[in-house]
Protein backbone atom coordinates (compact mmCIF):
# COMPACT_ATOMS: atom_id res chain seq x y z
CA UNK A 1 0.00 0.00 0.00
CA UNK A 2 0.96 3.45 -0.79
CA UNK A 3 -0.28 6.26 1.53
CA UNK A 4 0.70 9.67 1.60
CA UNK A 5 1.86 11.60 4.86
CA UNK A 6 -0.34 14.04 5.48
CA UNK A 7 -3.49 13.92 3.16
CA UNK A 8 -6.10 16.32 2.84
CA UNK A 9 -9.34 15.72 5.62
CA UNK A 10 -12.09 16.35 3.62
CA UNK A 11 -15.37 14.98 6.39
CA UNK A 12 -17.53 13.22 3.70
CA UNK A 13 -15.79 12.02 1.87
CA UNK A 14 -17.36 8.47 0.59
CA UNK A 15 -17.03 6.35 3.30
CA UNK A 16 -14.03 3.79 3.81
CA UNK A 17 -11.67 2.58 5.85
CA UNK A 18 -10.25 5.71 7.43
CA UNK A 19 -13.83 6.74 8.68
CA UNK A 20 -13.71 4.80 11.00
CA UNK A 21 -11.02 6.62 12.43
CA UNK A 22 -12.48 10.16 11.71
CA UNK A 23 -10.56 10.43 8.73
CA UNK A 24 -7.32 10.15 11.33
CA UNK A 25 -4.05 8.32 10.88
CA UNK A 26 -1.68 7.52 13.84
CA UNK A 27 1.50 6.98 11.53
CA UNK A 28 5.19 6.68 13.64
CA UNK A 29 6.50 10.04 14.56
CA UNK A 30 9.83 10.46 12.27
CA UNK A 31 12.95 11.02 13.84
CA UNK A 32 15.19 13.82 12.79
CA UNK A 33 18.48 15.32 12.79
CA UNK A 34 20.33 16.24 15.52
CA UNK A 35 19.51 20.04 16.17
CA UNK A 36 22.41 22.11 14.62
CA UNK A 37 25.14 19.59 13.76
CA UNK A 38 27.49 21.84 12.42
CA UNK A 39 27.13 24.82 15.10
CA UNK A 40 29.99 23.18 16.74
CA UNK A 41 32.49 23.34 13.88
CA UNK A 42 31.35 27.12 12.99
CA UNK A 43 31.20 29.01 16.10
CA UNK A 44 34.20 28.12 18.20
CA UNK A 45 35.76 31.48 16.64
CA UNK A 46 32.76 33.89 17.93
CA UNK A 47 33.53 32.41 21.60
CA UNK A 48 37.48 32.87 20.69
CA UNK A 49 37.11 36.20 19.78
CA UNK A 50 33.98 37.55 22.31
CA UNK A 51 37.05 36.08 25.39
CA UNK A 52 40.39 37.96 24.74
CA UNK A 53 42.84 36.30 26.78
CA UNK A 54 43.12 37.52 30.39
CA UNK A 55 39.83 38.48 30.83
CA UNK A 56 37.35 37.37 33.61
CA UNK A 57 34.78 34.54 33.52
CA UNK A 58 31.66 36.58 33.11
CA UNK A 59 29.44 36.55 36.62
CA UNK A 60 26.42 38.15 35.19
CA UNK A 61 23.36 35.44 35.13
CA UNK A 62 21.62 36.19 32.20
CA UNK A 63 17.81 34.64 31.73
CA UNK A 64 17.61 31.60 29.60
CA UNK A 65 15.08 31.42 26.41
CA UNK A 66 12.88 28.76 28.26
CA UNK A 67 12.80 31.30 31.78
CA UNK A 68 15.60 29.50 33.43
CA UNK A 69 17.65 31.77 35.78
CA UNK A 70 20.03 31.06 38.46
CA UNK A 71 22.45 28.37 38.75
CA UNK A 72 20.31 26.00 36.35
CA UNK A 73 21.61 27.94 33.36
CA UNK A 74 24.96 28.43 32.39
CA UNK A 75 26.66 32.45 32.60
CA UNK A 76 28.16 31.69 29.66
CA UNK A 77 25.52 31.61 27.44
CA UNK A 78 25.86 35.01 25.36
CA UNK A 79 23.32 37.19 23.09
CA UNK A 80 23.83 37.31 19.37
CA UNK A 81 21.81 39.12 17.44
CA UNK A 82 20.80 38.27 13.65
CA UNK A 83 22.42 40.15 11.26
CA UNK A 84 20.92 38.91 7.56
CA UNK A 85 18.59 35.62 7.36
CA UNK A 86 19.70 33.25 4.46
CA UNK A 87 17.37 30.61 2.73
CA UNK A 88 19.55 28.12 0.54
CA UNK A 89 18.06 25.24 -1.81
CA UNK A 90 14.11 26.63 -1.54
CA UNK A 91 12.69 25.75 -4.70
CA UNK A 92 9.48 25.12 -4.98
CA UNK A 93 8.18 25.98 -0.80
CA UNK A 94 7.30 29.78 -1.10
CA UNK A 95 9.02 31.78 1.09
CA UNK A 96 5.92 33.13 2.94
CA UNK A 97 5.42 29.72 4.24
CA UNK A 98 9.18 29.40 6.31
CA UNK A 99 8.89 33.01 7.04
CA UNK A 100 5.74 32.15 9.07
CA UNK A 101 7.56 29.52 11.02
CA UNK A 102 10.74 31.11 11.44
CA UNK A 103 8.71 34.40 12.67
CA UNK A 104 6.83 32.54 15.02
CA UNK A 105 10.17 31.51 16.67
CA UNK A 106 11.23 34.92 16.65
CA UNK A 107 13.84 33.87 14.60
CA UNK A 108 14.20 36.52 11.83
CA UNK A 109 16.34 39.75 11.17
CA UNK A 110 17.42 41.73 14.39
CA UNK A 111 15.98 39.24 16.79
CA UNK A 112 18.98 37.84 19.25
CA UNK A 113 19.42 34.37 19.74
CA UNK A 114 21.53 32.61 22.77
CA UNK A 115 24.79 30.82 21.89
CA UNK A 116 25.90 28.04 22.07
CA UNK A 117 22.28 26.67 22.50
CA UNK A 118 18.80 27.91 22.07
CA UNK A 119 15.71 26.00 22.01
CA UNK A 120 13.99 28.26 19.63
CA UNK A 121 16.28 27.39 16.92
CA UNK A 122 15.87 23.75 17.42
CA UNK A 123 11.83 24.14 17.58
CA UNK A 124 11.85 25.99 14.18
CA UNK A 125 14.11 23.13 12.44
CA UNK A 126 11.58 20.56 13.44
CA UNK A 127 8.55 22.71 12.65
CA UNK A 128 9.76 23.16 9.34
CA UNK A 129 10.21 19.06 9.30
CA UNK A 130 6.75 18.58 10.22
CA UNK A 131 5.20 20.45 7.50
CA UNK A 132 6.44 17.68 4.88
CA UNK A 133 8.28 19.88 1.98
CA UNK A 134 11.71 18.84 3.44
CA UNK A 135 13.83 15.72 3.75
CA UNK A 136 16.53 18.13 5.22
CA UNK A 137 16.47 21.32 7.63
CA UNK A 138 19.76 22.58 8.81
CA UNK A 139 19.97 26.38 10.79
CA UNK A 140 23.87 27.45 10.77
CA UNK A 141 25.35 30.63 11.75
CA UNK A 142 27.86 32.67 10.27
CA UNK A 143 30.11 35.12 12.40
CA UNK A 144 30.11 38.69 10.85
CA UNK A 145 34.16 39.77 10.88
CA UNK A 146 33.81 43.02 12.01
CA UNK A 147 30.79 42.86 14.60
CA UNK A 148 31.20 40.03 16.86
CA UNK A 149 27.81 40.10 17.86
CA UNK A 150 26.33 39.90 15.61
CA UNK A 151 25.48 36.34 13.05
CA UNK A 152 23.95 35.54 9.55
CA UNK A 153 21.67 32.98 9.57
CA UNK A 154 21.54 30.15 7.63
CA UNK A 155 18.64 28.04 6.50
CA UNK A 156 19.95 25.05 4.59
CA UNK A 157 16.95 23.34 3.07
CA UNK A 158 16.47 20.31 0.97
CA UNK A 159 12.98 19.95 -0.53
CA UNK A 160 11.39 16.89 -1.25
CA UNK A 161 8.61 16.15 -3.86
CA UNK A 162 4.85 17.84 -2.84
CA UNK A 163 3.34 15.82 -5.13
CA UNK A 164 2.47 11.67 -3.63
CA UNK A 165 0.94 9.00 -4.28
CA UNK A 166 -1.71 8.76 -1.09
CA UNK A 167 -3.24 5.52 -2.03
CA UNK A 168 -2.39 2.54 -4.84
CA UNK A 169 -5.56 0.60 -5.01
CA UNK A 170 -5.07 -2.87 -6.31
CA UNK A 171 -6.19 -6.95 -5.58
CA UNK A 172 -8.60 -9.22 -6.18
CA UNK A 173 -11.41 -11.07 -4.68
CA UNK A 174 -13.47 -14.19 -5.40
CA UNK A 175 -16.35 -11.54 -5.77
CA UNK A 176 -14.19 -9.09 -7.92
CA UNK A 177 -11.05 -10.88 -9.80
CA UNK A 178 -9.38 -7.62 -10.45
CA UNK A 179 -9.37 -3.91 -8.92
CA UNK A 180 -6.95 -1.01 -9.35
CA UNK A 181 -6.85 2.22 -8.97
CA UNK A 182 -5.09 5.40 -7.57
CA UNK A 183 -5.22 8.42 -5.53
CA UNK A 184 -2.23 11.35 -6.04
CA UNK A 185 -2.09 14.84 -4.39
CA UNK A 186 -0.22 18.36 -4.39
CA UNK A 187 0.53 18.80 -1.23
CA UNK A 188 1.91 22.34 -2.19
CA UNK A 189 0.00 24.05 -5.06
CA UNK A 190 1.67 26.97 -6.18
CA UNK A 191 3.95 26.86 -3.05
CA UNK A 192 0.64 28.68 -1.42
CA UNK A 193 0.46 25.28 0.83
CA UNK A 194 -2.73 24.38 -0.63
CA UNK A 195 -3.39 20.67 -1.59
CA UNK A 196 -5.22 19.40 -4.38
CA UNK A 197 -6.04 16.25 -5.92
CA UNK A 198 -8.14 13.04 -6.89
CA UNK A 199 -8.61 9.32 -7.08
CA UNK A 200 -10.43 6.90 -9.43
CA UNK A 201 -11.01 3.39 -8.49
CA UNK A 202 -12.43 0.57 -10.95
CA UNK A 203 -13.53 -3.20 -10.64
CA UNK A 204 -14.08 -6.05 -13.35
CA UNK A 205 -17.37 -7.17 -13.84
CA UNK A 206 -18.55 -9.19 -10.04
CA UNK A 207 -19.13 -12.90 -10.27
CA UNK A 208 -22.93 -12.16 -9.17
CA UNK A 209 -26.01 -12.47 -11.25
CA UNK A 210 -26.89 -8.96 -12.76
CA UNK A 211 -24.37 -7.16 -11.22
CA UNK A 212 -22.26 -4.50 -12.81
CA UNK A 213 -18.59 -2.59 -12.48
CA UNK A 214 -18.16 -0.76 -9.08
CA UNK A 215 -16.31 2.50 -9.85
CA UNK A 216 -15.68 5.79 -8.40
CA UNK A 217 -14.05 8.98 -8.67
CA UNK A 218 -13.18 11.98 -6.83
CA UNK A 219 -11.75 15.40 -6.57
CA UNK A 220 -10.64 17.19 -3.94
CA UNK A 221 -8.89 20.66 -2.35
CA UNK A 222 -7.79 21.64 0.73
CA UNK A 223 -6.72 26.11 1.66
CA UNK A 224 -4.91 25.73 5.39
CA UNK A 225 -5.50 29.76 5.03
CA UNK A 226 -6.83 32.05 3.14
CA UNK A 227 -5.09 34.74 2.79
CA UNK A 228 -4.23 36.46 6.55
CA UNK A 229 -7.68 35.37 7.60
CA UNK A 230 -7.48 32.72 10.82
CA UNK A 231 -9.68 30.22 8.98
CA UNK A 232 -9.30 27.23 5.91
CA UNK A 233 -11.59 26.51 2.92
CA UNK A 234 -12.03 22.87 1.82
CA UNK A 235 -14.36 21.17 -0.61
CA UNK A 236 -14.74 18.08 -3.23
CA UNK A 237 -16.65 16.10 -5.46
CA UNK A 238 -17.19 12.64 -6.40
CA UNK A 239 -19.03 10.17 -8.59
CA UNK A 240 -19.71 6.71 -6.83
CA UNK A 241 -21.24 3.74 -8.84
CA UNK A 242 -21.76 0.76 -6.58
CA UNK A 243 -23.26 -3.05 -6.98
CA UNK A 244 -23.25 -3.78 -3.37
CA UNK A 245 -23.28 -7.59 -2.75
CA UNK A 246 -26.18 -8.51 -0.42
CA UNK A 247 -26.35 -11.80 0.99
CA UNK A 248 -29.66 -13.55 0.12
CA UNK A 249 -29.15 -17.66 0.95
CA UNK A 250 -26.51 -19.56 2.81
CA UNK A 251 -24.21 -19.23 6.54
CA UNK A 252 -23.56 -16.10 7.22
CA UNK A 253 -19.61 -16.39 7.51
CA UNK A 254 -20.11 -18.21 3.94
CA UNK A 255 -18.32 -15.97 1.25
CA UNK A 256 -18.91 -17.64 -1.78
CA UNK A 257 -20.48 -15.13 -4.21
CA UNK A 258 -22.91 -17.63 -5.09
CA UNK A 259 -24.63 -16.62 -2.22
CA UNK A 260 -25.77 -12.74 -2.61
CA UNK A 261 -27.32 -10.63 -4.85
CA UNK A 262 -26.45 -6.84 -6.10
CA UNK A 263 -28.10 -3.57 -4.90
CA UNK A 264 -27.06 -1.23 -7.61
CA UNK A 265 -26.83 2.16 -6.80
CA UNK A 266 -24.84 5.22 -7.36
CA UNK A 267 -24.25 8.30 -5.90
CA UNK A 268 -22.86 12.01 -7.10
CA UNK A 269 -22.45 14.80 -4.39
CA UNK A 270 -19.82 17.09 -3.47
CA UNK A 271 -18.54 18.97 0.00
CA UNK A 272 -17.87 22.32 1.30
CA UNK A 273 -16.61 23.22 4.06
CA UNK A 274 -14.27 25.56 6.65
CA UNK A 275 -11.87 24.79 9.04
CA UNK A 276 -10.50 27.29 12.23
CA UNK A 277 -7.95 26.87 13.72
CA UNK A 278 -8.59 27.58 17.38
CA UNK A 279 -5.34 27.21 19.00
CA UNK A 280 -1.81 26.68 17.25
CA UNK A 281 -2.84 22.12 18.23
CA UNK A 282 -7.06 22.84 17.86
CA UNK A 283 -8.54 22.68 15.07
CA UNK A 284 -12.59 23.07 14.56
CA UNK A 285 -13.94 22.04 11.01
CA UNK A 286 -17.38 22.35 10.03
CA UNK A 287 -18.50 21.26 6.25
CA UNK A 288 -22.12 20.43 4.60
CA UNK A 289 -22.34 17.30 2.53
CA UNK A 290 -24.76 17.23 -0.56
CA UNK A 291 -25.63 14.02 -2.51
CA UNK A 292 -27.76 12.91 -5.05
CA UNK A 293 -28.90 8.96 -4.51
CA UNK A 294 -30.03 6.67 -6.98
CA UNK A 295 -31.27 3.12 -5.83
CA UNK A 296 -31.64 1.03 -8.61
CA UNK A 297 -33.99 -2.38 -8.25
CA UNK A 298 -35.34 -4.34 -5.37
CA UNK A 299 -34.18 -7.31 -3.28
CA UNK A 300 -35.60 -10.63 -2.40
CA UNK A 301 -37.76 -10.34 0.92
CA UNK A 302 -35.17 -12.77 2.99
CA UNK A 303 -32.14 -10.00 2.31
CA UNK A 304 -31.31 -8.05 5.58
CA UNK A 305 -30.68 -4.75 4.70
CA UNK A 306 -30.57 -1.73 6.79
CA UNK A 307 -32.20 1.02 4.25
CA UNK A 308 -32.85 0.31 0.93
CA UNK A 309 -35.47 2.84 -0.69
CA UNK A 310 -35.81 2.18 -3.86
CA UNK A 311 -35.44 5.09 -6.55
CA UNK A 312 -33.70 8.99 -6.59
CA UNK A 313 -33.35 10.69 -3.47
CA UNK A 314 -31.27 13.59 -1.33
CA UNK A 315 -28.85 12.50 1.49
CA UNK A 316 -27.55 15.78 2.79
CA UNK A 317 -25.31 15.92 6.12
CA UNK A 318 -23.55 18.75 8.53
CA UNK A 319 -20.27 17.80 9.71
CA UNK A 320 -18.12 19.01 12.75
CA UNK A 321 -14.73 17.89 13.69
CA UNK A 322 -12.37 18.98 16.60
CA UNK A 323 -8.86 17.42 15.71
CA UNK A 324 -6.08 18.16 18.69
CA UNK A 325 -2.97 17.06 17.23
CA UNK A 326 0.74 17.90 19.08
CA UNK A 327 2.75 15.53 16.83
CA UNK A 328 4.81 17.94 15.95
CA UNK A 329 6.43 18.36 19.08
CA UNK A 330 6.51 14.61 19.47
CA UNK A 331 10.78 14.17 18.37
CA UNK A 332 11.62 17.45 20.84
CA UNK A 333 9.57 15.79 24.10
CA UNK A 334 9.93 12.36 22.81
CA UNK A 335 5.96 12.22 23.13
CA UNK A 336 2.72 13.88 21.52
CA UNK A 337 -0.64 12.72 20.84
CA UNK A 338 -3.94 13.12 18.17
CA UNK A 339 -7.50 13.42 19.45
CA UNK A 340 -9.96 13.78 16.90
CA UNK A 341 -14.16 13.89 17.16
CA UNK A 342 -16.43 13.95 14.68
CA UNK A 343 -20.10 14.68 14.59
CA UNK A 344 -21.92 13.83 11.40
CA UNK A 345 -26.19 14.86 10.88
CA UNK A 346 -28.87 14.13 8.12
CA UNK A 347 -32.17 15.29 8.57
CA UNK A 348 -35.18 16.76 6.71
CA UNK A 349 -34.27 20.32 8.49
CA UNK A 350 -30.94 20.02 6.78
CA UNK A 351 -32.78 19.30 3.01
CA UNK A 352 -32.68 15.08 3.44
CA UNK A 353 -34.63 12.85 3.23
CA UNK A 354 -32.52 10.78 5.72
CA UNK A 355 -32.38 11.07 9.50
CA UNK A 356 -30.00 9.98 11.22
CA UNK A 357 -26.85 10.76 13.83
CA UNK A 358 -23.29 9.57 13.15
CA UNK A 359 -20.35 9.72 15.74
CA UNK A 360 -16.74 8.54 15.43
CA UNK A 361 -13.86 9.59 18.03
CA UNK A 362 -10.58 8.43 18.11
CA UNK A 363 -7.01 9.31 19.62
CA UNK A 364 -3.58 8.08 19.88
CA UNK A 365 -0.37 8.83 21.60
CA UNK A 366 2.81 7.93 20.97
CA UNK A 367 5.92 7.95 23.32
CA UNK A 368 10.02 7.34 22.42
CA UNK A 369 11.32 4.61 24.53
CA UNK A 370 14.79 4.76 26.06
CA UNK A 371 15.90 2.69 23.31
CA UNK A 372 14.55 5.01 20.49
CA UNK A 373 11.78 2.79 19.71
CA UNK A 374 8.31 4.13 19.32
CA UNK A 375 5.30 2.92 20.98
CA UNK A 376 1.62 4.46 20.45
CA UNK A 377 -1.77 2.62 21.96
CA UNK A 378 -4.74 4.20 20.02
CA UNK A 379 -8.08 4.11 20.52
CA UNK A 380 -11.23 4.77 18.40
CA UNK A 381 -14.95 4.03 18.29
CA UNK A 382 -18.46 5.41 17.14
CA UNK A 383 -22.40 5.23 17.06
CA UNK A 384 -24.63 6.02 14.67
CA UNK A 385 -28.48 6.61 15.99
CA UNK A 386 -31.41 6.51 13.20
CA UNK A 387 -31.71 5.32 9.68
CA UNK A 388 -28.57 6.08 8.00
CA UNK A 389 -28.00 4.70 4.33
CA UNK A 390 -26.55 1.01 3.93
CA UNK A 391 -22.99 2.90 2.69
CA UNK A 392 -22.86 5.28 6.02
CA UNK A 393 -22.91 1.99 8.38
CA UNK A 394 -20.17 0.62 10.00
CA UNK A 395 -18.18 -1.83 8.07
CA UNK A 396 -16.40 -5.08 9.53
CA UNK A 397 -14.11 -5.13 7.07
CA UNK A 398 -12.46 -1.86 8.25
CA UNK A 399 -11.62 -2.99 11.27
CA UNK A 400 -9.81 -5.56 10.76
CA UNK A 401 -6.34 -5.35 8.95
CA UNK A 402 -6.57 -8.88 7.42
CA UNK A 403 -9.73 -8.34 5.72
CA UNK A 404 -10.78 -6.17 2.36
CA UNK A 405 -11.90 -2.99 3.45
CA UNK A 406 -14.14 -0.48 1.89
CA UNK A 407 -12.05 1.57 -1.08
CA UNK A 408 -13.32 4.68 -1.91
CA UNK A 409 -16.95 3.62 -1.03
CA UNK A 410 -16.90 0.65 -1.91
CA UNK A 411 -17.15 -3.02 -1.44
CA UNK A 412 -14.83 -5.51 -3.69
CA UNK A 413 -15.17 -8.62 -1.43
CA UNK A 414 -17.52 -10.77 0.37
CA UNK A 415 -15.18 -11.68 2.94
CA UNK A 416 -16.42 -10.55 6.76
CA UNK A 417 -13.42 -10.72 9.41
CA UNK A 418 -11.39 -13.82 10.04
CA UNK A 419 -13.12 -15.17 13.94
CA UNK A 420 -10.01 -15.86 15.83
CA UNK A 421 -11.68 -16.09 18.87
CA UNK A 422 -14.54 -18.16 17.77
CA UNK A 423 -16.88 -14.95 18.89
CA UNK A 424 -19.35 -15.05 15.45
CA UNK A 425 -17.34 -11.69 14.50
CA UNK A 426 -17.20 -13.41 10.83
CA UNK A 427 -20.90 -13.73 10.51
CA UNK A 428 -21.05 -9.81 10.72
CA UNK A 429 -20.86 -7.22 8.19
CA UNK A 430 -22.47 -4.05 8.94
CA UNK A 431 -23.01 -2.19 12.63
CA UNK A 432 -24.00 0.58 14.19
CA UNK A 433 -21.75 0.60 16.81
CA UNK A 434 -18.14 -0.18 17.58
CA UNK A 435 -14.96 -0.20 19.57
CA UNK A 436 -11.25 -0.71 18.89
CA UNK A 437 -8.14 -1.27 21.09
CA UNK A 438 -4.42 -1.19 19.21
CA UNK A 439 -1.20 -1.01 20.34
CA UNK A 440 2.01 -0.18 17.78
CA UNK A 441 5.04 -1.07 18.11
CA UNK A 442 8.22 0.87 15.56
CA UNK A 443 11.65 0.41 15.16
CA UNK A 444 13.32 3.23 12.76
CA UNK A 445 16.06 1.63 11.09
CA UNK A 446 17.69 3.80 8.96
CA UNK A 447 17.41 7.52 8.05
CA UNK A 448 18.77 9.05 4.73
CA UNK A 449 18.87 12.71 3.98
CA UNK A 450 20.99 12.96 0.89
CA UNK A 451 19.23 10.37 -1.48
CA UNK A 452 16.41 11.24 -3.75
CA UNK A 453 14.18 8.40 -3.71
CA UNK A 454 13.90 7.09 -0.55
CA UNK A 455 14.33 9.01 2.51
CA UNK A 456 13.84 6.37 5.85
CA UNK A 457 12.70 2.90 6.73
CA UNK A 458 10.60 1.30 9.92
CA UNK A 459 9.72 -1.74 11.12
CA UNK A 460 6.08 -1.95 13.08
CA UNK A 461 4.02 -4.31 14.42
CA UNK A 462 0.50 -3.83 15.84
CA UNK A 463 -1.70 -5.66 18.10
CA UNK A 464 -5.48 -4.88 19.31
CA UNK A 465 -8.94 -6.24 19.57
CA UNK A 466 -12.34 -5.00 18.51
CA UNK A 467 -15.94 -4.98 19.19
CA UNK A 468 -19.09 -4.63 16.11
CA UNK A 469 -22.58 -4.49 17.27
CA UNK A 470 -25.44 -4.57 14.64
CA UNK A 471 -29.13 -1.97 15.07
CA UNK A 472 -31.68 -3.39 17.98
CA UNK A 473 -33.64 -5.32 16.06
CA UNK A 474 -30.74 -7.05 14.63
CA UNK A 475 -29.72 -7.16 18.44
CA UNK A 476 -32.75 -8.63 19.87
CA UNK A 477 -32.89 -11.26 16.85
CA UNK A 478 -28.68 -12.39 17.99
CA UNK A 479 -29.80 -12.42 21.83
CA UNK A 480 -33.03 -14.64 21.23
CA UNK A 481 -31.13 -17.08 19.00
CA UNK A 482 -28.47 -17.37 21.58
CA UNK A 483 -25.49 -15.83 19.73
CA UNK A 484 -23.11 -12.85 21.33
CA UNK A 485 -24.56 -9.47 20.80
CA UNK A 486 -21.31 -7.66 20.02
CA UNK A 487 -18.02 -10.29 19.36
CA UNK A 488 -14.98 -9.51 19.73
CA UNK A 489 -12.26 -9.43 17.23
CA UNK A 490 -8.73 -9.71 17.22
CA UNK A 491 -6.41 -7.51 14.48
CA UNK A 492 -2.61 -7.74 14.04
CA UNK A 493 -0.11 -6.71 11.23
CA UNK A 494 3.31 -6.65 10.88
CA UNK A 495 5.61 -5.15 8.38
CA UNK A 496 7.63 -2.50 7.16
CA UNK A 497 7.22 1.32 5.99
CA UNK A 498 9.14 3.12 3.66
CA UNK A 499 9.13 6.73 3.07
CA UNK A 500 9.76 7.81 -0.06
CA UNK A 501 9.38 10.82 -2.35
CA UNK A 502 6.18 9.64 -3.83
CA UNK A 503 4.60 8.64 -0.27
CA UNK A 504 4.89 5.80 2.45
CA UNK A 505 4.80 2.32 0.77
CA UNK A 506 3.34 -0.43 3.33
CA UNK A 507 4.32 -3.54 2.87
CA UNK A 508 3.13 -6.37 5.80
CA UNK A 509 0.95 -8.96 6.53
CA UNK A 510 -2.24 -7.50 6.31
CA UNK A 511 -1.54 -5.44 3.02
CA UNK A 512 -1.08 -9.48 1.12
CA UNK A 513 -4.27 -10.28 2.91
CA UNK A 514 -6.47 -7.81 2.23
CA UNK A 515 -5.04 -8.02 -1.75
CA UNK A 516 -5.25 -11.86 -1.99
CA UNK A 517 -8.34 -13.97 -2.77
CA UNK A 518 -8.62 -15.87 0.06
Amino acid sequence: MVSGHDGPSVHGQPAERVEYTAGVRFPHVRRGPAMLACLGALLPAIGEAAAPPGSAPATAVEEAPDGRTGRDFDAAQRRLQIHELRIVGREQVSLRQINRILAAERLEKGAEIFWPEDPKIERAQERLRATGYFKQVILRLIPLEDDEDSVILVLDLAERGTVTVQEVYLGSSRFTPFRGGLAIAERNFLGRGVQVGGSLIWGSLPRIERARRQQAYRLFFEAPRLGRAPLGLLGAAYIVSASEPVRVAGAQNDPDPSLFRALDYSRIGGVLGLTFPVLPDLTLGVDYRFERVDVFGMLPDNAVLYDTRPGVHRLTTAHFGLSWDEREQAFLAGKGGRVAFDLQLSSPALGSEYEYIKVVAAGAYSFRLPWRHWLTPQLSGGQIAGRAPLFELFYSGDLSEWTPGREQGLRYSTRNPIDVFGTGIDTRTFGVIFGKVDLEYVWPLFRRSRTRALYGGDLYLSVGIFAFAEDRANRRRRREAGEMVAPIGFNADLGLRLDTAIGTIGISVGNLLRRTPL
